[in-house]
């Protein structure tokens, strides 16, 4: 599934035992997506490491 702005998504964990975070995509450019984090933050990632979740509004 490509990943789209307002896509609910969890990034993997890196290290084992890490709970993984989750956001909203604010913007995709190829293969770079930016998200807001549920925490506040901000990155600029790679897709491949984002899995996009249901949303159950």
């Amino acid at each position: 599934m490509r990943l789209r702005k307002g896509m609910h998504v969890r990034e993997l964990s890196k290290r084992v035992g890490q709970p993984p975070r989750t956001g909203r995509v604010l913007e995709v450019h190829g293969r770079t997506v930016s998200v807001r984090w549920d925490d506040g933050h901000h990155s600029s990632i790679s897709g491949g490491y984002l899995i996009p979740l249901r949303d159950d509004r």
